[in-house]
């Protein structure tokens, strides 16, 4: 249905601008939203119709979906936790509501694996126990307080939509950890201790291309009529099952492809991490923390969507980028040799 007008807000953030871009590349026209005071230009499209909007105080949001035939909705505020309830919560429901108003046929929603806080079980579906909504309860999730506040306040805006909906076909994906490549290599810059403790982990990455492949395929499947008017559909998205899903997996891969000592770690056995994670948080009942957890992705699969590329080929192009940077950089020091010895 390309010729579509689609509202994207958070368009400047790291999902936000690969939806943007993915959009325009199937022929989408694009309302796109920032908070920030200049009009974005590179590496966008020209064509992008650039809305201000800060989240946190605009309460009319009419004129934002007029005119849209769907809404992707990943603006969230994630380091103050001021604003979160604001802009993850409130503002949600409005845009909710204006998206009802305006006869917006379907509307995706962004909200997090953050809303299940730290699970008394490993396994988590779709149905498990999630986060109180409306207040902190600190044994429910073993993570610092504005990340608490992250996953409270996204799951209050999953039910600002439930409370809403009535017209629309409503999507709500619930991410693991959304990764672009520079992330995706950025493991070498972790410090000592945190790669002594860390590295065991499962890491949960998903693939930025592939979150953004998942959001247009729902938009379109509601556009074209899939699913009930006034239905709210909830899935897990996360990429659990694959091989080497460790740190220490791609951390190994990158030292052998180049050398890089800052890949170089040992494997601490994880009871050390969980151990470390307990005391840091002091809270009973025990729980699991993030690392341990597995989130399924059953209910996912049954709509018949795919990953477009997985984690296994996103590494491979982060292996692809850091071989390139690594062949460049010895030839900028050979070069460099080649003219100190002249």
């Amino acid at each position: 249905m390309s010729g579509e007008i689609i509202l994207v807000t958070g368009a400047t953030g790291r999902i936000g601008r690969v939806v943007v871009a993915d959009l325009v590349e199937r022929g989408y026209s694009v309302r796109a939203t920032t908070s920030k005071a200049l009009m974005p230009s590179r590496p966008f499209p020209a064509n992008v119709d650039w809305r201000r909007i800060d989240f946190a105080t605009d309460r009319d949001l009419a004129e934002l979906v007029e005119g849209c035939g769907a809404v992707l909705h990943l603006a969230a505020e994630l380091g103050n936790m001021q604003r979160m309830i604001g802009v993850n919560a409130e503002a949600t429901e409005r845009l909710a509501r204006a998206a009802e108003d305006a006869g917006i046929r379907v509307f995706c929603y962004t909200s997090s694996v953050a809303v299940y806080g730290s699970s008394s079980t490993v396994t988590v579906d779709e149905d498990s126990p999630v986060l109180t909504p409306d207040r902190d309860v600190a044994s429910e999730y073993w993570a610092l307080d504005y990340v608490r506040a992250y996953g409270r306040t996204k799951l209050a805006g999953e039910l600002a939509i439930k409370r809403v909906a009535g017209k629309a076909r409503y999507v709500i994906l619930r991410p693991a950890v959304v990764v672009d490549l520079s992330q995706i290599i950025g493991v070498r810059d972790w410090n000592v201790i945190k790669r002594l403790l860390a590295s065991h982990r499962h890491s949960h990455h998903l693939y930025v291309e592939d979150l953004s492949d998942a959001l247009i395929w729902f938009m379109e499947r509601g556009l074209a009529g899939v699913g009930n008017p006034g239905s709210v559909d909830v899935y897990n998205f996360a990429e659990d099952g694959r091989p080497d899903p460790r740190h220490i997996d791609f951390m190994r891969k990158a030292f052998a492809a180049t050398g890089d000592r800052r890949y170089w770690t040992v494997n601490v056995p994880g009871i050390v991490d969980w151990l470390h994670d307990f005391l840091r948080f002091r809270t009973l009942p025990l729980r699991n923390p993030l690392w341990r957890m597995r989130f399924s992705t059953a209910r996912l699969e049954a709509t018949g969507y795919r990953f477009r590329s997985g984690m296994d080929k996103a590494e491979e192009l982060a292996l692809a980028m850091l071989a390139k940077q690594s062949h460049e950089s010895r030839l900028s020091e050979a070069s460099g040799e080649h003219v100190a010895q002249k």
